[in-house]
């Protein structure tokens, strides 16, 4: 199954966000799971929160759930919110590595 994490970093813990980047990027290079993508969106506007995404080859959304909630950004509160979701994609091109 193909699953996507959704974040959106709170502007307010910045500096936390810094602090804990090698120790994020880490985690995400060690990962038991496939990772198939991941990456910050482009700095956002003044003020608000920069989003991330994750995608990952899992057996099972627990599975995801447990390697997210692991994450040093999530256990320290970094991000104001995190969305984890089964993604079925239809089309494209990286479908045929699937």
């Amino acid at each position: 199954m193909i699953v996507v994490r959704y974040a959106v970093s709170d502007p307010g813990k910045a500096a936390e966000r810094s602090r804990l980047l090698e120790q994020h990027k880490a985690y995400l290079h060690g990962a038991a799971i496939r990772i198939l993508l991941s990456g910050p969106s482009a700095p956002p506007a003044e003020g608000k929160g920069s989003t991330a995404v994750v995608i990952a080859e899992v057996e099972t959304l627990a599975e995801f759930q447990t390697f997210s909630a692991g994450d040093p950004f999530v256990r320290a509160g970094v991000y104001r919110s995190v969305d984890v979701f089964e993604w079925r994609p239809s089309f494209g091109l990286l479908l045929e590595s699937f």
